[in-house]
């Protein structure tokens, strides 16, 4: 060995030992930033609390050890520095915030936790104790309160997330023991805080994961940076974030994550899968259906792949179907905590109908465009980049379709799967969440997206950089409008929020929010309004499920014009009642689920020369209310068969003179 090589074998060795040490002393710091996240406190200072910029200088210094180890790695071993940093820094954000935010079991968040809190502590599905301590055992949730037919508490929800969250709360009962030891008073029952942050702090770490395999699974198709990208925009721009800190004790990140581990899976073999590779892959998805049941979609995968090879394939038939069998029984082991639970809880394997009700999925009543395009949680109106998600799949069917194509028709049937959901808004959803394990699906899309729109950059670069200033071009074109027309003043000074309220409110009302599109003007032509009336009406019901209007429209009062159309008058008060005038017609909306018999009952009273009211339900009359000149009520009958589902028009219109409306009620028949 020379002299010369001697020194390169020295340096390299000098550099290997160096990386080492600090390759540990980046496992020391993450060990307390996982300890702060979990216990608020640091390992050195078990007692002190560590605040956001503790937790700041801690993710600072360990990024900066990754660095350091980065640039000591071999080059030929370093890989792609410039994906794994960005990886890493959006990571480590995303722990701040996850420090920073609140509590962590909320709402459903709370259903889920009970599962993995009973399991743990308690060792059964009993949840008395569970709901008891969140005070969910009251008088109006008749639902928890009575005891189903093997003498347990209902719940709704999957067992899934429990499962796959087990690990985590053994982390937080082994911290919060160790707590103990040292003298800090930690809380051991399982509804403390160090076993809530263990448990989302899993979550966020599975949504992670969600984004690693979405990246893995792309980079084999695409570029690493459109890869990349698709990625990142999968995680930042739609509800997976919101889901991996905001409200982690949900079933979402865990269902994303299974969902890109079955698709990376699917991907990863699909050439020569062989017999277990085709268990490992049936495990992820029966876990995943263990996590939330609408991912047993994804079985459509395995159907595609084994149809295919037994078309390329009609002589190994017999190794086919021992394939399938491998993988129908993993999807049954995957799958069986749920159908224990469902044992334990309710005495039985399978449930004819979703826990929620037989009614809460009905593939023959969709609410397509309310789902995807409404402003109570339509999944494009409230996550618009997920339209390059659905329009990728155009130009990646041209140029991928092997692979395209079995995605395409996975997500064409779970998003149809999605829209027949009873509360098609899901509840207090940020987005619409139920599109979780679609989002695997739609980062392919966005991804061919991505590449489509690059290549049409590179062929016109000149159309694309004017369409960046169109915006500029619009609000050029809506500033001029308010001028023209008083809505904003040309001699004094205009806050900013001002004018962007103003333009949005222009653009609004003369196309629609450009998230609805094509919905929006569906609805406007539908039922002769502007298009922004979609945002205020679609969504809202009379009657049905959560959040409904109670069949109740008060006239007059703040926030009724969201349901009412052309002809009213200004809202006015006299004598403590608040009511609007119409002076010949007057329009208003009521949304149905389906079509009722309703009975009509209107407070109101003539202004000028009283006659009648006529009522008109969908162009169609259906009668006629006598006016007095003081306040009376009245109600007419109108049968099922002039109704229809969703918005219905009832038009008032006067028989001379000019009446006052208070209150318009909608009641339902019994039996109805």
């Amino acid at each position: 060995m020379t002299s010369g090589s001697a020194e390169q074998h020295a340096t390299r060795r000098s550099a290997q030992r160096a990386r080492w040490v600090l390759f540990c002393l980046a496992i020391l710091v993450a060990c307390d930033i996982v300890w702060i996240l979990l216990t608020r406190a640091s390992l050195a200072s078990p007692a002190a609390v560590v605040g956001g910029f503790g937790l700041a200088v801690r993710l600072g210094l360990f990024a900066a050890l990754l660095g350091v180890c980065h640039w000591l790695t071999p080059t030929q071993d370093r890989g792609s520095g410039m994906t794994r940093g960005t990886l890493v820094v959006a990571l480590l954000a995303t722990l701040c915030q996850f420090h920073l935010t609140g509590p962590r079991a909320v709402g459903d968040g709370m259903m889920y936790y009970v599962y993995v809190r009973s399991l743990w502590k308690d060792f059964d599905l009993d949840f008395a104790n569970e709901y008891g301590h969140y005070g969910l055992l009251r008088p109006d949730r008749g639902d928890l309160t009575t005891l189903t037919a093997t003498g347990m508490r209902r719940s709704i929800f999957s067992i899934g997330p429990a499962v796959m969250w087990a690990p985590f709360f053994g982390v937080g009962e082994a911290v919060a023991r160790v707590q103990r030891l040292v003298g800090i008073d930690a809380d051991l029952t399982g509804y403390g805080p160090v076993h809530w942050n263990a448990v989302a702090l899993g979550s966020l770490l599975y949504g992670f994961g969600t984004v690693l395999l979405v990246y893995a699974f792309l980079r084999r198709h695409f570029p690493a940076a459109i890869a990349l990208l698709a990625a990142l925009l999968m995680w930042g721009a739609t509800f997976l974030h919101w889901y991996m800190v905001d409200q982690p004790t949900y079933a979402h990140a865990c269902s994303a994550f299974l969902a890109a581990g079955a698709l990376w899976l699917w991907d990863r073999d699909r050439v020569e899968r062989r017999l277990w590779g085709f268990f490992v892959w049936g495990l992820c998805l029966g876990l995943a259906m263990c996590v939330r049941w609408q991912n047993g979609v994804l079985l459509l995968l395995p159907a595609f792949d084994l149809l295919a090879r037994l078309r390329r394939q009609p002589a190994a038939w017999p190794k086919l179907a021992w394939c399938g069998v491998a993988l129908s029984a993993a999807v049954f082991i995957g799958a069986f905590p749920q159908m224990a639970a469902w044992k334990v809880l309710y005495g039985e394997w399978l449930l004819r109908y979703p826990p929620h009700g037989a009614g809460f999925v009905r593939l023959d009543h969709p609410f397509l465009l309310e789902t995807l395009f409404a402003s109570r949680h339509g999944l494009l109106a409230w996550t618009p980049v997920l339209w390059l998600g659905f329009l990728g799949f155009v130009p990646a069917c041209r140029r991928r379709l092997l692979v395209a194509l079995p995605l395409a028709l996975c997500l064409a049937v779970m998003t149809y799967v999605n829209v027949c959901a009873g509360d098609w808004w899901a509840g207090a959803s940020f987005s619409n969440r139920r599109f979780d394990s679609a989002l695997p699906l739609l980062a392919f899309g966005m991804a061919a997206a991505i590449e489509w729109l690059r290549q049409a950059t590179e062929r016109r670069p000149a159309f694309v950089i004017s369409a960046l200033f169109l915006p500029l071009v619009i609000w050029n074109v809506c500033e001029v409008g308010l001028l023209k027309t008083g809505a904003l003043p040309r001699a004094q000074t205009v806050s900013f929020e001002e004018r962007v309220g103003q333009c949005a409110e222009t653009v609004s009302a003369t196309v629609g929010s450009p998230p609805t599109w094509p919905a929006s003007w569906i609805f406007a032509m539908r039922h002769r309004v502007t298009p922004n009336k979609y945002d205020q009406v679609v969504g809202r019901y009379l009657f049905y499920r959560q959040n409904n209007l109670g069949g109740h429209l008060d006239i007059g009062e703040r926030g009724d014009d969201a349901m009412l159309g052309a002809g009213w008058g200004p809202a006015l008060v006299e004598e403590g009642v608040s009511f609007r005038t119409i002076t010949a017609r007057a329009r208003l909306f009521a949304p149905l689920d389906v079509p009722e018999t309703l009975v009509i009952r209107v407070r109101a009273r003539g202004v000028a020369a009283p006659r009648a009211l006529v009522v008109v339900v969908n162009r169609v009359s259906v009668g006629k209310l006598a006016l007095a000149r003081s306040w009376d009520t009245q109600e007419i009958r109108v049968p099922r068969s002039f109704w229809r589902r969703e918005t219905n028009d009832v038009t008032f219109e006067t028989s001379g003179g000019a009446a006052a409306i208070d209150t318009v009620d909608f009641l339902e028949e019994p039996g109805s």
